[in-house]
């Protein structure tokens, strides 16, 4: 089949789309180049044309919209956090499910603070050196100060990510956040040396443990530590969602953590290492800048006398 492309004309700019410091877009595939071809409209016809650790090219992929519908959304923000935040919420979203059972905690970053403390204890000592309490009894771990701080920037994390997905609908922001969240964790020099995505995933490894033991919090198998002092916290509203239910969207949104916070960290760690690689010159190299730089400091110095005679 021969196809007239004199009578087709091309359109006057293709829209790049950049989101990182990577030059990373997209080319869109038009008609008009390929008028015979029958793609897959459902999944927006795209060529990737380079990915970076915080790539963020197409709103077809964004797995928080895939995999996560509105009604998820709504669930994992009201289960997160407090129910007295969430009266007037919980009128206007009632349909949408994400940003329920987060919502529902009372003090998230205690129980927060309890899981991490076990799995830097129990689960993975390793990473007792890394948050700095590796000769600090259990009970007063989480008063060190990066054990701490990591609890508090890991329970505000969630609170941004649910809040994006079950209130403001700002799905780009939350698969964005996530990215950056793998990409930062590159910079931490024991990840960078021992993470190993078949062997010790340690982003796989942290949240199937706070699948396990968060969920029992959201679903109300489990009821939240009360301070001393305080008495037990009254249950004012019902559940709007089965535990089946909260259980079934809580382990695909820990699924999709894992996946793109993965994905990230392994982008930026080759980046990383591949910069690194570039700025290691071989002996010959060393000898070769040494001279080009003397010869630059002698030519200067000349001009300047050389200006200070005219002068």
């Amino acid at each position: 089949m021969f196809i007239d492309v004199s009578s087709l004309s091309p359109p006057q700019s293709l829209p790049f789309q950049s989101l990182s410091s990577s030059s990373s877009y997209v080319l869109p595939m038009t008609s008009w180049a390929f008028p015979a071809a029958n793609y897959n409209r459902e999944r927006s016809d795209t060529i990737k044309i380079q990915v970076g650790s915080s790539w963020v090219g197409n709103e077809s992929e964004n797995p928080f919209e895939i995999i996560l519908n509105k009604k998820d959304r709504t669930c994992l923000r009201e289960s997160f956090q407090d129910n007295r935040r969430n009266r007037i919420a919980r009128a206007k979203l009632m349909m949408f499910i994400v940003e329920v059972y987060f919502q529902r905690l009372q003090e998230p970053k205690e129980i927060v603070g309890l899981i991490f403390v076990d799995i830097v204890n129990d689960i993975e000592p390793d990473l007792r050196t890394v948050f700095g309490v590796n000769r600090a009894p259990k009970a007063a771990m989480l008063s060190m100060p990066k054990l701490g701080g990591h609890v508090a920037r890991f329970t505000d994390l969630f609170e941004q990510i649910t809040s994006m997905l079950g209130v403001s609908e700002n799905l780009t922001g939350a698969w964005q956040l996530i990215r950056k969240t793998g990409r930062v964790h590159a910079k931490q020099a024991f990840l960078e040396q021992n993470f190993n995505q078949l062997e010790k995933n340690y982003f796989e490894i942290v949240l199937n443990v706070f699948e396990q033991r968060l969920i029992p919090y959201l679903t109300g198998e489990k009821e939240e530590p009360v301070p001393e002092g305080q008495a037990p916290r009254k249950v004012r509203f019902a559940q709007s969602y089965t535990p089946d239910v909260v259980t079934a969207v809580w382990k695909k949104f820990f699924a999709i953590l894992v996946t793109q916070m993965t994905d990230a960290f392994e982008l930026e760690r080759t980046k990383m290492r591949n910069s690194q690689n570039q700025k290691t010159l071989a002996p010959h190299q060393h000898i070769e800048n040494e001279v080009k730089k003397k010869k630059r400091i002698s030519r200067d110095r000349t001009h300047s006398e050389l200006c200070g005679e005219r002068t």
